[in-house]
């Protein structure tokens, strides 16, 4: 035998017998440390290790990357000790959040003073179950309340009911003339949650509202506008969530991807259902002990009637900073957001990012076409910088200040908020 072949067959033989080895190591017992509001049991349904089972890192991994996508779990980590033959002592280590969490937004238009309200537990009973309460005054009362159990079921289904009663003043587009409209909307909602798989879960539901449009001011100009706007309508909903990101405090790496499809169905009326579907992809990635690269793609299309109620928005809440609020609306919208978040200030309870971003958004124009995407009416390209005041044991406790200018318009402005912009 050649001294090729005989270290061949030897590297062979050593391979296998640890390979055997490995297979054969066993989890003898797994324990769960730190856990005080969050209940054992809970935990305990949802992880996929389980003692007697094979030792599998990668399994590990995954179970501390599900626990820390928890709204209770602020932080988790794993430790596998040897005790005898091949069987080894598993221990999961939790850091929990501070999950009851008060929310005041106040801010003032004109002469008149406005605030919200509301409170969230993301961690009612101890099962990672919310239950969120808000009171809103703008000159009108609005109110609403959420309860959300996607493990009521197990660690496969799930299930959520919300009912909310809004009123607002509204901008609606006839063009280039603006009409203010008082906007009602009285809904309830209920959806079923299945998780195919730890990175990939899909809801699915509907609810029933009614929508009221009353005409207030503005947009004299325009003939035939609608005094009044009362309908009836059914709207239901289909959502594909995908989740690969991985998450150490407030940093993020990964992707996520969730797909949206929606038809409202107007109750006791001869039209026909109006179509909603839009995809958001995001991308992050580590920069050093510090950085952190994100960017959101979104691309969204409705059906594509000449109305001035179309579902996508201009804003600066939701797409681009600095723009304006609801500055106009359109049936098809493209959007990149892309930013750079640097923490200079972190401790064990919380850090401070500087963040720089651009956002580039365009839309097609109700009952337009697709070469609406490249007038430059419809592209707002906005820069600017801000900062995250992050507290790491508080769920979603992140306080957002951006300021935003146009690099192709004159539009600039502050935008607060609360969590990241994406």
């Amino acid at each position: 035998m050649s001294l090729f072949r005989l270290l061949s067959l030897i590297s062979l033989s050593l391979f296998s017998l640890f390979f055997c080895r490995a297979q054969n190591d066993t989890i003898l017992s797994l324990e769960i440390k730190g856990l005080e509001s969050t209940r054992l049991s809970f935990i305990e349904d949802i992880i996929l290790v389980q003692e007697g089972q094979v030792l599998d890192s990668v399994a590990l991994e995954n179970d501390i990357q599900r626990l820390i996508h928890l709204p209770s779990i602020a932080h988790a980590y794993y430790q596998v000790f040897f005790s005898y033959g091949n069987q080894y002592r598993v221990f999961y280590y939790v850091e929990e959040n501070f999950t009851l969490i008060p929310g005041v937004n106040i801010w003032t238009v004109g002469d008149r003073l406005w605030y919200w309200l509301g409170v969230s537990e993301y961690n009612l009973l101890g099962r990672n179950m919310l239950l969120d309460v808000f009171y809103q005054n703008n000159g009108k009362h609005s109110y609403g309340v959420n309860f959300k159990a996607p493990y009521l079921f197990g660690s496969k289904f799930g299930t959520s009911v919300s009912f909310k009663d809004l009123i607002s003043d509204e901008p609606v587009y006839f063009g280039d003339v603006t009409a203010l409209y008082e906007y009602k909307n009285r809904s309830a909602e209920l959806l079923g949650f299945y998780e195919l798989n730890f990175r990939n879960v899909i809801q699915a539901g509907g609810s029933f509202f009614r929508e009221e449009y009353t005409y207030l001011s503005g947009g004299e100009e325009v003939p035939n506008k609608p005094e009044l706007l009362l309908q009836n309508k059914w709207l239901l909903k289909l959502n594909h969530e995908h989740y690969n990101l991985r998450q150490h405090y407030q940093y993020f790496s990964g992707i996520s991807n969730s797909l949206n499809a929606q038809a409202v169905v107007t109750a006791n009326a001869e039209e026909d259902p109006f179509y909603i579907f839009w995809n958001d992809f995001k991308y992050f990635e580590r920069i050093g002990m510090k950085g952190n690269l994100g960017a959101r793609v979104r691309l969204g299309f409705s059906t594509n009637n000449n109305s001035p109620f179309s579902p996508f928005v201009v804003d600066n809440h939701v797409n681009v900073r600095g723009v304006g609020d609801r500055i106009d609306r359109g049936t098809g919208t493209l959007l990149l957001n892309v930013e750079y978040r640097h923490t200079f200030y972190d401790n064990s309870w919380g850090a401070v990012q500087a963040v720089g971003f651009t956002d580039c958004g365009s839309w097609r124009t109700p009952g337009g076409i697709l070469q609406d995407f490249t007038q430059n009416e419809n592209i707002f390209v906005h820069s600017g910088a801000g900062f995250r005041f992050i507290l790491k044991k508080v769920y979603n406790a992140i306080v957002r200040i951006d300021y935003g200018y146009g690099l192709n318009n004159e539009r600039r402005g502050l935008v607060l908020g609360l969590g990241q912009y994406f």
